[in-house]
């Protein structure tokens, strides 16, 4: 049974989540890095993960992601100092909201595993998980920067799980990447958090955005005849990757969502030129 301590203390610890949400980029650039992830891992059942932030009546609060065998509850601290015996609201520890969260999940037979992530170079709550948490704890460091693109250039891993999902993989430049993730940020913030959404859900949206291109479909088929004539254009190099076509003549280079259509008008009006294969789009 939950103490009528647990509760207020509850009902605050909310009170102050929500008057952090819009200062709360840290949150926001790690949710958005964990949905690559999931992306990445989950290509096939993006139906079976969901996402949901500042999370009622729960210790553990930041963000939880439903894995498709697994729930992963997340607490995060952006902050210069941080340790496990940190009250980052006056009266509690980190470690007790752990402690508590895991009586909660245990209580309601829950598959669960909880998660503290933190920005504090040089801290030691990854090593030092204390015993009464450890069986379900982990601690991941995830750097913070005031912008979504400089924290993709000092991350490795974001910058991975990108490439990953990102249609032209290796080859996708920085610009490109920071794109893809900065469509999923607006996604992320449009949708709010706070209702659990689903990871498909999350996708489809995202890829409403007319030069979004993500590796979970197979590359658009090009005809032959479609072929042979962009291949009669002098100096013109092309390839079609997932749902774009990518193309270069000398110095100049772009991209246009690839369909039948395209296709089609390619066909219909069979350009010669550079000229006139630039003018089609």
């Amino acid at each position: 049974m939950r103490s009528e301590e647990d509760k207020v203390y509850l009902a605050n610890k909310h009170k102050g989540g929500e008057a952090n949400v819009k200062g709360g980029l840290y949150e926001d650039y790690y949710a958005v890095y964990q949905m690559v992830a999931c992306i990445a891992k989950y290509k096939r059942e993006l139906d079976g993960v969901a996402f949901q932030t500042q999370l009622e009546d729960t210790f553990v609060d930041d963000l939880l992601i439903e894995h498709p065998k697994i729930n992963v509850y997340h607490q995060l601290k952006n902050t210069q100092q941080l340790s496990w015996n940190t009250k980052p609201n006056g009266s509690r520890t980190v470690v007790s909201d752990f402690e508590k969260q895991i009586e909660d999940c245990e209580d309601k037979d829950e598959t669960f595993a909880l998660k503290l992530v933190y920005s504090a170079i040089g801290s030691n709550v990854a090593t030092n998980v204390p015993a009464s948490i450890s069986k379900y704890t982990t601690a991941e460091y995830f750097p913070y920067q005031d912008d979504l693109n400089s924290l993709i250039l000092i991350s490795t891993e974001f910058k991975d799980v990108l490439r990953q999902i990102s249609a032209r993989g290796n080859d996708s430049s920085d610009d490109e990447l920071s794109e893809i993730a900065t469509v999923f940020l607006g996604v992320w913030r449009a949708n709010g958090g706070k209702e659990k959404v689903r990871l498909s859900e999350i996708v489809e949206k995202a890829e409403r955005v007319k030069h979004f291109n993500l590796a979970i479909h197979p590359s658009e088929e090009m005809s032959e005849d479609c072929r042979g004539i962009l291949e009669g254009i002098d100096g013109l190099e092309f390839y079609v990757k997932g749902r774009m076509l990518y193309w270069s003549i000398g110095l100049m280079s772009g991209s246009y969502p690839w369909s039948v259509e395209v296709q089609e008008r390619i066909v219909m009006q069979r350009p010669k030129t550079k000229r006139e294969f630039i003018s089609l789009f």
